[in-house]
């Protein structure tokens, strides 16, 4: 019997999946990634969290989170959060901790837009067997799609470090503000770890992609 993991945080879906493929034809696995990691882009810089953890390279500006290590409270502040927006962010955040996560943002993001929302992502591992890659896209888009988001983009592509990760662009409403959301699925032995980046901005993609395709398992 499948099993699946799912989070709702902060303004961005985070789904984990932790299931196996159903019986039948041979399906094609997520590549693991094993190559050693390349350096960051010129003018990034990488965050990780624990061993076990996912490792991801974000801009220099942006405030970064070892969501196990760090204090979330200040970090959020940091990012422009504050008062109630800081507090329900740190409780939505506060379950991706057992994970070993990490958490990032954009500071000058909340000031630029007019609903105050933070450019950011999370992201984290998680154990279980080798998912096809096709099942990664299916079971995705289906529980994205059953939490009211529209999936634009859904299909595989490669790293910085020469691995294959799926990548799956979608759209969701929340509180009358469109989000606009990127998930990176990166296998690793007995492990997927999952990179989701949102935002209410729509030219940010490119950014996104960029630092979507620097996610590599530590």
């Amino acid at each position: 019997m499948r099993g699946r993991h799912r989070l709702l945080i902060t303004g961005a879906l985070g789904l984990a999946l932790a299931g196996g493929c159903a019986a039948g034809a041979p399906a094609r696995a997520l590549p693991e990634a094993t190559a050693a990691p390349d350096p960051p882009p010129e003018g990034f810089r990488e965050v990780d969290g624990p061993p076990g953890g996912l490792a991801v390279a974000v801009p220099r500006d942006w405030i970064a989170l070892d969501l196990t290590r760090d204090d979330l409270g200040k970090g959020l502040r940091r990012s422009g959060l504050a008062g109630g927006e800081a507090e329900r962010a740190e409780r939505s955040l506060r379950p991706l901790v057992e994970h070993g996560a990490i958490w990032a943002a954009d500071p000058a993001s909340i000031r630029a837009s007019p609903h105050r929302f933070v450019t950011n992502l999370n992201g984290f591992c998680q154990s279980g067997p080798d998912i096809p890659a096709e099942r990664v896209i299916a079971e995705a888009e289906g529980e994205l799609r059953r939490l009211k988001a529209a999936v634009s983009q859904a299909g595989e592509v490669t790293t910085t470090g020469g691995g294959r990760a799926v990548r799956i662009v979608y759209t969701f409403a929340v509180h009358g503000i469109t989000i606009r959301g990127t998930q990176y699925y990166v296998r690793a032995p007995g492990r997927i770890c999952v990179l989701t980046l949102s935002t209410d901005r729509d030219d940010r993609q490119g950014l996104f992609d960029r630092i979507g395709r620097t996610a590599r398992p530590r």
